[in-house]
């Protein structure tokens, strides 16, 4: 049984968007917010995706432990994951099969946050997990680059776990070098060694758009 909401998360207000075609293998997509988990909070960057249309379904600050949920795992992601020309039409490949989750994490990506604390990513890998998303990067690691378009087509077809760079259609850089098989290994720092979120920013100060 598929859990919507994620045990133990914050929920906000993503607003609604339509729900995965119900077809095709189930994925799960890996982006950063381009601000640092020590300044910004979950809390806080996932008010700004929503307040900027690109609701995502969970955002997650690695430094603290803490994790923001903004979209049920029924509905698809409304951040925008870019185009190239061959895929014009396919802004948000969310909506490609059974279910497609967007984890956004509170990160740079010159900062791949894989080498830093992952507090609190036992749970979310669990929850992801639920969904029958298997543990695999069929395109590799996340920040090789230079792989072909139908590389990634294929890889794509296949499901598993994938950078935001990895998407087909994506022009981010996002989410960087990861270290693909220590984020499966899950977090060396016990889950009870939770940080207190930053404190929250002056409204003129803004973090960098999602990569």
């Amino acid at each position: 049984m598929f859990d919507a909401w994620m045990p133990g998360a914050e929920r906000i207000d993503g607003g609604t968007a339509p729900g995965p075609s119900g077809i095709g293998a189930p994925r799960a997509v890996w982006t950063v917010t381009g601000s640092g988990p020590d300044a910004w909070s979950a809390r806080e960057e996932a008010l700004r995706l929503v307040e900027e249309g690109r609701s995502v379904h969970l955002v997650w600050n690695p430094f603290t432990g803490e994790v923001v949920q903004s979209l049920a795992g029924t509905r698809r992601s409304r951040m925008p994951l870019g185009r190239t020309s061959r895929y014009s039409l396919h802004v948000d490949h969310g909506h490609e099969g059974r279910v497609c989750l967007t984890v956004a994490v509170v990160a740079r990506s010159e900062e791949p946050f894989t080498s830093g604390p992952m507090r609190g990513l036992s749970p979310i890998l669990a929850w992801l997990d639920s969904w029958d998303i298997p543990r695999r990067w069929p395109a590799g690691p996340p920040g090789q680059g230079g792989t072909a378009v139908e590389e990634l087509v294929r890889a794509w077809s296949r499901g598993g776990h994938f950078g935001h760079d990895q998407v087909p259609g994506s022009t981010s850089a996002g989410p960087g070098a990861l270290d693909g098989a220590r984020l499966f290994a899950g977090p060396a720092t016990a889950e009870s060694d939770l940080r207190s979120p930053p404190a929250p920013r002056r409204s003129d100060q803004q973090p960098s758009a999602v990569s």
